[in-house]
């Protein structure tokens, strides 16, 4: 039992990544498409059922075959024993023939929109309306470049942010997208190792850069300010400023440091592995031996 959990950790951890990397993927796909694609693509089919019937759409079968699935079968004809659909009832419907012209306007519309809608399932059409969505967006995004982008980007959230209820979750839903979005990335200058949170201990941090102003001001020494990264899951911890005397400078990257703290310090860089005593003396002979 101890092997096959073993394994199956094992195998876990090599699979998990890939499928975390699809599912936000796909995320992010289903996110952009329920909320701008597909309404960009119903207007598509408005605008095209006003242009006239789609030529490239065999109207019963492609209806039963691509249309929405109903709890009823066709049970006489050449097509007797297919599922029907929405898109075929709504094609086939006796509205079409009737003499009310109101009646017969409307039903000759709905067909033709059910026509174009068998027509972007079968071709696919429905990704025009995401590809559409991801240009809006970028021109979005080109548009607040710009100064009249950027003050009427400040406006509207000044506005949403005095508005009842909203105000209190906009300002919390704009900090965390500024900052994973942003297009100034979080650099650290080193990895250091510092007596926290008191002297004896020491923790493995990041070097960001200088401190406050007013910090500064009011200390002796020269200060830095350190991110001490939690274990496992170094996105969080905390930020410390503390004298440049202080530090212990490791010779190690940032990437090394970041698997030492989330593996909770059982991956070492080679580089900073302890040898036991019998290795140690090994090496001793052979340098001796070599000299």
């Amino acid at each position: 039992m101890d092997e096959f959990k073993r394994f199956f950790l094992r195998g876990l951890a090599a699979v998990l990544p890939t499928l975390l990397t699809i599912a936000i993927f796909l995320w992010a796909y289903r996110l952009v498409d329920t909320y701008l694609g597909q309404h960009i693509t119903r207007g598509m089919l408005g605008v095209m059922s006003l242009v006239g019937e789609p030529s490239a759409v065999n109207a019963e079968e492609d209806a039963l075959e691509y249309g929405s699935p109903i709890d009823r079968w066709i049970e006489t004809g050449p097509l007797a024993g297919l599922r029907e659909t929405a898109e075929y009832n709504i094609i086939s419907s006796n509205a079409l023939d009737s003499q009310d012209p109101v009646i017969a306007q409307r039903a000759e519309h709905a067909r033709l929109n059910a026509l174009w809608s068998i027509a972007f399932k079968k071709y696919k059409l429905g990704l025009v309306g995401f590809l559409i969505a991801i240009i809006v967006v970028y021109f979005v995004g080109l548009f607040l470049a710009s100064l009249i982008g950027r003050t009427t980007l400040r406006l509207v959230e000044r506005t949403v942010s005095r508005m009842p209820l909203v105000g209190a979750i906009y300002p919390n839903i704009k900090q965390v997208t500024d900052f994973l979005f942003s297009e100034k990335k979080l650099e650290f200058s080193g990895v250091v190792a510092v007596p926290y949170p008191r002297q004896g201990i020491w923790s493995v941090g990041l070097l960001t850069g200088r401190p406050m102003k007013a910090i500064a001001a009011a200390a002796k020494d020269e200060l830095v300010t350190v991110f001490i990264p939690s274990s496992p899951a170094p996105v969080t911890g905390y930020t410390i400023t503390v004298p440049r005397s202080d530090l212990l400078e490791l010779d190690i990257s940032i990437d090394e440091a970041l698997r030492f703290i989330i593996s909770a310090g059982v991956v070492k860089p080679d580089t900073q592995l302890l040898l036991d005593p019998v290795e140690e003396g090994q090496n001793e002979i052979a340098k001796s031996e070599s000299q």
